[in-house]
């Protein structure tokens, strides 16, 4: 995917379990070696680790599974899109995003990533913030969750504290701030504001 590296799992196993081959096999792990590791023989494998979309994908999907997306036992209905929205680029990005898509909502100073959409709402310092659009948004559009860097942790706590606040239950998930450049790089699209406090970015992932 655009903007991750590939990224691996390793297993090691013990040579008398070789039994389970078949079955790790068809959980995409493959067998890369045969070893001794101590206590004796054993097997390395490896398999691909799940990118961001599909880990995103898996978690929603434990989640309906278990009903917490659901006070019936019936599947949510799908979103209305807002409708306070004005900025005709902001409502459409909005409509189109559906689940496990992201999009990023920067600061004034963010490299916006070239390929993605550009929707530059920046007027002035700090109008609009980060925040300003986040709750713009989130009353008509489903977040399942909110990615920051940890750098903003570090240097903005005032500013993740806020972010809590707003988003309540809606997880909130840290990342380097080079891995959400990375990610960035394939949203659909950057929301750009006049966000002055320093590592204000933040990537919504549709729920």
């Amino acid at each position: 995917m655009a903007g991750e590296r590939e990224r691996w799992e390793h297993l090691v196993l013990p040579a008398a379990e070789r039994a389970r081959l078949n079955d790790l096999g068809a959980e995409g792990w493959a067998l890369v070696a045969a070893g001794e590791d101590g206590g004796g023989s054993v097997l390395y494998l490896r398999r691909r680790a799940p990118d961001f979309r599909e880990r995103v994908t898996l978690e929603q999907r434990v989640r309906v599974v278990h009903g917490r997306n659901s006070t019936d036992g019936e599947p949510d209905a799908e979103p209305p899109a807002s409708s306070a929205i004005l900025h005709p680029g902001l409502a459409h990005l909005l409509a189109s995003t559906g689940h496990t898509d992201w999009f990023t909502v920067c600061d004034r100073g963010f490299p916006v990533p070239v390929g993605p959409e550009r929707i530059d709402l920046a007027l002035v310092d700090n109008i609009p913030t980060v925040l300003d659009v986040l709750r713009a948004v989130q009353p008509g559009w489903t977040i399942d969750r909110l990615l920051i860097a940890a750098e903003m942790e570090a240097v903005s706590p005032g500013r993740v504290e806020e972010l809590r606040t707003l988003l309540g239950d809606i997880p909130l998930e840290s990342v380097s701030h080079v891995e959400l450049k990375r990610l960035a790089a394939g949203a659909r699209a950057t929301v750009r504001t006049g966000d002055t406090v320093p590592y204000a970015n933040v990537i919504v992932v549709a729920g």
